[in-house]
């Protein structure tokens, strides 16, 4: 358990691995499922209750009658937590240790078309499986089971628009395969022109914008192949989760009454950077952060795999922004600073 603490704080402080309450670790231990908690954050896996036990045998069972065991709630020190909506997913792979991450690596392959026969050869040697994006849940647990069936031994899966998931007999050995396949997988950014600060600046008032100081995040704004792709759609379940479904752009020289009142997390003011919210919440920030970096991480010709309107749909269910605040509740603990701003030291 100390282990699995230990490895959750090292990935979930990576920005390259995890975003905000992004990923979940678990591991198995005498009939019980240790499975990071519903919101919590893996950064503080050291500092805080991130963990929740449920029966394994149950929640088997639960899942054999297509019943998802995701929303169950236990008392952890006095704590009621509930159980991740990746619950399913730890339930049914059979490794000890399992590590969920949305490293941007792995994603920046993960939304491409091709992104199976890319990865063939860089995997190779690795007992890996490709799954084609299904919702979290039961659909992605079932997806995962077929994907077992065959290939059982396989212990890396590739999440389609969504992320990466190692499995292993502890957290050691978990460690360091995630480690290999970071290392084989790594793309390196494109570089971006720099942020246009005065004319963002001149785009602020007094209507609720500010200009991020993390010049990482601009590249959303001054990069045309990120700027393109973002304004495209939906690549990934966090990017309309914690920030839009619609991205919009706007030119260096627009009125600057056309921004008040928008209910957006940012714009893109094209060739010039970003502007966001006054007071972006630590979720928002953070989530910004790796999408920025993983648009960095797309080639322009990239064949590209959006989500569809009927699959954003169903990810903004009500849940949803019950989901984040959650989340934002438990954001505070050591980030005392925008999580956004840990880009630049990258």
């Amino acid at each position: 358990m100390d282990s699995l603490l230990e490895v959750s704080a090292r990935v979930g402080s990576d920005p390259l691995l995890v975003q905000a309450a992004t990923g979940n670790t678990s591991i198995k231990l005498d009939g019980v499922l240790w499975i990071k908690a519903s919101g919590k954050w893996l950064a503080h896996a050291n500092t805080e209750d991130i963990l929740i036990p449920v029966n394994l045998a149950e929640t088997r069972r639960r899942i054999e009658q297509n019943a998802d065991p995701a929303g169950q709630s236990a008392i952890v020190n006095g704590k009621t937590l509930g159980t991740s909506v990746e619950t399913a997913m730890h339930a049914v792979l059979p490794h000890r240790v399992v590590l969920h991450v949305h490293s941007v690596d792995t994603i920046a392959w993960a939304v491409r078309r091709d992104g199976a026969s890319q990865l063939a050869s860089r995997l190779e040697g690795i007992d890996w499986q490709w799954i084609p994006y299904v919702p979290s849940g039961l659909p992605l647990a079932r997806a995962v089971e077929a994907a077992l069936a065959r290939a059982p031994g396989a212990n890396v899966l590739v999440l389609a628009n969504h992320g990466l998931v190692i499995g292993a007999e502890d957290c050691r050995a978990a460690e360091a395969l995630l480690r290999e396949v970071e290392r084989r997988v790594a793309i390196p950014p494109r570089l971006a022109p720099e942020p246009q600060w005065a004319i963002l600046e001149g785009l602020v008032g007094q209507d609720g914008w500010s200009v991020p100081s993390c010049s990482a995040l601009h590249a959303i704004g001054t990069d045309p192949v990120s700027s393109r792709i973002v304004q495209d759609g939906v690549l990934y379940p966090c990017q309309a989760i914690f920030l839009t479904s619609r991205a919009l752009a706007f030119p260096q020289n627009t009125d600057v009454r056309k921004l008040v009142g928008l209910n957006e997390p940012f714009v893109i003011i094209e060739g010039a950077g970003l502007l966001t919210r006054k007071r972006p919440s630590f979720s928002e920030s953070a989530t910004l952060a790796g999408l920025a970096q993983v648009l960095q991480r797309i080639p322009h010709d990239a064949p590209l795999q959006y989500l569809t309107e009927t699959e954003v749909r169903d990810l903004l269910c009500a849940d949803v922004y019950h989901y984040r605040d959650v989340v934002e509740d438990n954001s505070g603990v050591l980030l005392k600073s925008d999580p956004a701003d840990r880009v630049t030291r990258l």
